[in-house]
């Protein structure tokens, strides 16, 4: 956020005014309608606006433009004198400033009450995923919207739709959409931007039309329109636009380039691999040999050096087991600037899922993980292929003087003050703690071998007591604790050469957050013994 508002403060003085003058209710589409702007001009003029009291989805990739469209959606209502709602995840000073670094600058509005802000509750997802009757959320929603609200936008919208196949919650959300005299906005993240995966494609015949946005490799976004009426207007060419600090988005200084890229385009058959195992995977070499004309590399900086100099690649191939993630993702990091080829990631480990965003956040077209299928790998390649490969980002996710998350094996009294920093704040909120013993395994045994496991890099945790260690894996949900879980079982008894008889408690935050914060006050507790310190020359050790 620091980073958006940084970039956008010289041009927010023009952006402040910048949509009122064009905002008028448009004319007339020939079917007796009459549409309301979007916020979008380029958008307005193409489809006539938007149909009253409809409901529309915005889905794209993870990125900012899926919430900046939201945002300008709500401000074309309130610069209209209407009154308006968002129904966020992020808290309403965090959102504000995000508007104000985007250019729809939202904070006049929210102290007059013309800008109503609702915060989902941080187990929002799992008490409705697990209620019986998860209707009774919206009934909820019902109660706290007013009136005289004529737009409401939603972020993110899969609190409600992520279910798929028309799920009783998806369903339920829309038929109160629907009702709804206001007009809904709902955004939605989806893996590719051009075709909404097959448990999503009922919101197109469910909706008054989706949305599709997707960044093209000149850094320039397109609008698909999909609606289900036949012939409806739009349907055919995307809406071009330029997402700018400030303005937000709209249309480009300057016409598009007829090219994909201003960086060289490559050959579409040939393929840099980038192998990372601790040895080259002998089938992904001989595969990608046999489907394209493939050059292996097995160190990023010699990858790098070979993109620089020459252009003639259409894909770079980073295959990595999850203990290299690091690896891979600075190699990302480092070759999208030089190389206007499609970088695709894939590994043979499930990882997690913010493992994935960091890897499309650093360069990465694509991730494919858990079991690679050449047949999928190769229609994935061609698909970012054809796309072109994305720009290196303006902004600065980290800044200079950012520090690296606290890790590896902590005291009991720093793990618990961090884990609690993290459980409040929400874009580290997701987590999985794990309570392990056993009775064959001294902590300090156990706790020797979790600090080869843990990834204390991304801020994983270890701290031991008097009966067991506790173990905490940013990012991981229930999915992902029982896979480390699993590994650990396996590399332990292998380690000592006999059952460890390991006991386990796999818990998720936010959804256990209650036996979480009890586990996180037995640490310091009156019964507790003093944690074991950490072996000084361990890996990842930090004195205890």
């Amino acid at each position: 956020m620091k980073a958006m508002e940084n970039a956008a403060k010289t041009q927010i003085s023009v952006s402040e005014g910048h949509m009122d003058p064009q905002l008028r209710v448009l004319s007339n589409d020939g079917a007796g309608r009459s549409g309301i702007p979007s916020g979008i001009s380029s958008l307005d003029q193409r489809l006539g606006g938007l149909d009253p009291g409809g409901v529309y989805l915005i889905s794209g990739t993870p990125g900012p433009a899926k919430l900046v469209a939201a945002l300008q959606f709500l401000h074309a209502g309130l610069a209209m004198g209407e009154r308006v709602l968002f129904l966020t995840s992020i808290e309403a000073p965090g959102l504000l400033e995000v508007a104000r670094a985007w250019g729809s600058v939202l904070d006049g509005a929210w102290e007059e009450g013309d800008l109503e802000i609702l915060g989902f509750r941080e187990d929002f997802e799992m008490r409705v995923l697990r209620s019986t009757e998860p209707e009774d959320a919206l009934a909820e929603l019902d109660r706290l919207v007013s009136e005289d609200v004529t737009r409401i936008a939603v972020d993110p919208g899969s609190m409600f739709l992520q279910g798929g196949g028309r799920s009783l919650l998806g369903r339920s959300f829309l038929e109160w959409a629907r009702k709804q005299p206001a007009t809904v906005c709902v955004t939605l993240s989806v893996d590719s931007a051009e075709t909404l995966p097959s448990s999503a494609e009922w919101l197109v015949h469910a909706t008054s039309g989706v949305f599709q946005i997707d960044r093209r490799s000149d850094g320039l976004y397109q609008v698909r329109i999909n609606r289900s009426l036949p012939g409806s207007a739009g349907s055919d060419d995307p809406v071009i636009l330029q997402l700018t600090p400030g303005l937000g988005l709209a249309e480009p200084d300057q016409s598009p380039s007829r090219r994909n890229s201003d960086r060289p385009a490559g050959d579409s058959d040939r393929v840099l691999l980038l192998s990372l195992g601790k040895t080259p995977s002998a089938d992904m070499e001989t595969w990608a040999k046999g489907a394209f004309t493939t050059e292996v590399m097995t160190e990023p900086l010699d990858a790098v050096t070979r993109l620089q100099g020459s252009s003639s690649f259409g894909c770079v191939l980073v295959h990595a087991p999850r203990q290299r993630l690091r690896e891979a993702l600075q190699a990302c990091r480092a070759m999208r600037p030089l190389t206007g080829a499609a970088i695709v990631f894939a590994s043979d480990d499930a990882i997690r899922s913010t493992d994935r965003v960091n890897l499309l956040e650093a360069g990465a077209d694509d991730c494919l993980s858990g079991g690679v299928d050449f047949r999928e790998l190769t229609t994935r390649i061609q698909q970012a292929v054809a796309a072109g490969g994305k720009p290196a980002s303006p902004l600065e996710v980290v800044g200079p003087g950012s520090t690296p998350p606290v890790g590896g094996r902590v005291p009991s009294e720093a793990f618990k003050r961090e884990a609690e920093q993290r459980a409040a704040d929400h874009t580290l909120s997701v987590f999985g703690i794990l309570r392990l013993s056993s009775p064959t395994l001294s902590p300090s045994e156990l706790q020797k071998a979790l600090s080869a496991e843990v990834r204390d890099e991304d801020g994983d945790m270890v701290t031991c007591t008097f009966d067991g260690c506790v173990v905490f894996l940013q990012g991981a949900r229930w999915e992902a604790a029982q896979a480390f879980l699993t590994r650990f079982r396996t590399n332990l008894d292998k380690r000592f050469g006999r059952d460890s008889a390991l006991r386990a408690e796999v818990m998720t935050h936010p959804a256990e957050k209650d036996q979480i914060r009890a586990t996180l006050g037995r640490l310091n507790g009156p019964d507790a013994e003093p944690p074991i310190p950490a072996d000084p020359g361990g890996p990842g050790g930090q004195e205890g």
